[in-house]
């Protein structure tokens, strides 16, 4: 009992500073790095432009099917932003929903982990493991919080 009210009060304040944050909102149906109809004028705080690709399988891989798409992830907030292959998942057009962290170390060039400062990139693949046609990628926040999401182009 003692443990979880130690944790609990260490998770709080970080909780309530994430809630706060515009970077941490989600932008469900951004576009091209633009708001959508419903939502504020002007850039998303985190920018993600993705495209079908076909990745180079590890020397890991169990030679199962792998989807993947190529994504490009843009800090456009005035905080450092954290970047991990965990924090993202694809949804094909079924809208089945994909862990992308399920196939990591099954191919070469996933997206690394990072911090991007404001108005920086970084590029790679994320990858689920099946066969299926990637619709939408998604990023989370380091509390699993939707961050962002893009459509993923052909």
């Amino acid at each position: 009992m003692r443990t979880l009210t130690a944790l609990l009060a260490l998770l709080a304040p970080l909780a309530l500073a994430t809630a706060c944050d515009p970077a941490s909102q989600p932008t469900a149906g951004q576009s091209g790095g633009e708001a959508v109809a419903g939502q504020k004028k002007g850039p998303v705080p985190i920018k993600l432009v993705a495209k079908r690709a076909a990745a180079a399988k590890s020397v890991l891989s169990d030679g199962g099917a792998l989807s993947c798409v190529r994504v490009t992830v843009t800090n456009q907030t005035k905080k450092n932003l954290e970047v991990n292959p965990l924090y993202f998942s694809l949804t094909d057009t079924s809208d089945i929903k994909h862990d992308a962290s399920l196939a990591l170390g099954d191919y070469e060039g996933q997206i690394d982990t990072t911090s991007l400062a404001p108005k920086e990139k970084a590029s790679g693949l994320v990858c689920s493991r099946g066969s299926f046609t990637p619709k939408t990628i998604a990023m989370t926040n380091p509390l699993f919080s939707e961050a962002a999401r893009a459509q993923v182009v052909a």
